[in-house]
C-alpha cells in the first residue's frame, strides 16, 4: 500500500509530483491523467516534503530517515545532496523561485549557500509549510502550538492566523485563503487569513490521514531567475539565488565538466 507524503505541482507541464514512504520512492504523473513515473527509487529513507521550482526546472525534497535535503533535475536525474548537517527529521520544504530561497524553519539560498534559522522561538510541531508567491508571505501549521502563522520572510515579525486548530499535517495558499489537512478532522479546512476565520471544511466520501496538499495554479506566477534561460548557462544543475545562480556538478560525478565516477 503506497503512503503518500508529500505533494508538488509544476504549473509549466501540468505535472503532479509526490512522495512515498512506502516505497520509497517520488513519482510523477500528468494532471489530466495518464500513467505515474517512478523517477527515483534508490537511496532514500522517508522522503516526505518536496518542492518545486518551475523555473529553474528542479525538485527539492527532504528524507526524515537519512536527515538531509537534496535536489535533482525534475526527471530524477544529477541528484546532489544540498544539506546533511544539523537536521533531525525535516519534513515540509517550499521554494520561491523568483528569489531563489527554499524556506527551529530554516532557509537558504537554493544552491545550499546563506543556509540560516528564519524561526526558533514559540514553534511545537512545524509540520507543513507554504510560501505564497502572490503575497510573499509565508505560512506554517504547527500540530504542537495548534497554531497556523504566517511572516514575510524579508521582515521581522510573524502573525498567528488562527490557534487551537487540532492536528494540522500539511498547507497550501490560494488567493486569500489558506487550506491545511487535520489528522484528528479527517478533513481539509479553509481559512481566511485576511479575517483569520475558518470559513469552509472538506471531508473526503474515504476517511482516512491527509497528509500533503498543494495548489494547482492555472498560470504559473510571474518573473523568473538565472536559470529560467537556457538552464543559466550550466552543463548540469543550475540552482538559483537572488543574485544569480550557482552550476553545480550531481554527487556522482568530479571536475568542472561533471564526469561521471567509475
Amino acid at each position: 500500500d503506497k503512503v503518500i507524503i508529500g505533494v508538488a505541482y509544476d504549473c509549466m507541464e501540468k505535472m503532479v509530483y509526490w512522495t512515498d514512504i512506502s516505497g520509497p520512492s517520488i513519482s510523477r504523473a500528468s494532471l489530466h491523467g495518464g500513467e505515474p513515473m517512478t523517477i527515483i527509487r534508490t537511496d532514500l529513507g522517508s522522503p516526505e516534503g518536496i518542492a518545486l521550482d518551475h523555473l529553474g526546472r528542479n525538485i527539492f525534497w527532504t528524507d526524515s530517515q537519512l536527515d538531509r535535503i537534496e535536489v535533482a533535475r525534475l526527471d530524477g536525474r544529477q541528484r546532489r545532496i544540498l544539506f546533511d548537517t544539523g537536521l533531525v527529521n525535516p519534513r515540509a520544504i517550499v521554494v520561491d523561485p523568483v528569489r531563489g530561497e527554499a524556506p527551529k524553519i530554516e532557509t537558504s539560498y537554493m544552491d545550499g549557500t546563506n543556509r540560516r534559522i528564519l524561526v526558533k522561538d514559540d514553534l511545537g510541531l512545524p509540520n507543513g509549510l507554504t510560501f505564497d508567491p502572490y503575497s510573499s508571505m509565508l505560512c506554517w501549521v504547527d500540530a504542537g502550538t495548534k497554531r497556523l502563522e504566517c511572516m514575510n520572510p524579508n521582515q521581522l515579525g510573524r502573525r498567528k492566523i488562527v490557534e487551537g486548530i487540532q492536528y494540522p499535517f500539511g498547507v497550501t495558499s490560494y488567493g486569500k485563503n489558506l487550506y491545511y489537512t487535520d489528522w484528528r478532522r479527517d478533513a481539509v479546512v479553509a481559512v481566511d487569513r485576511m479575517i483569520s476565520v475558518e470559513n469552509d471544511n472538506f471531508q473526503p466520501h474515504k476517511r482516512s490521514r491527509l497528509y500533503g496538499i498543494t495548489t494547482a495554479f492555472a498560470q504559473c506566477p510571474g518573473g523568473h531567475n538565472y536559470c529560467t534561460v537556457n538552464n543559466g548557462g550550466c552543463t548540469h544543475l543550475c540552482l538559483a539565488t537572488p543574485e544569480g545562480r550557482s552550476c553545480r556538478c550531481p554527487d556522482n560525478t568530479v571536475g568542472v565538466d561533471c564526469i561521471e565516477r567509475n
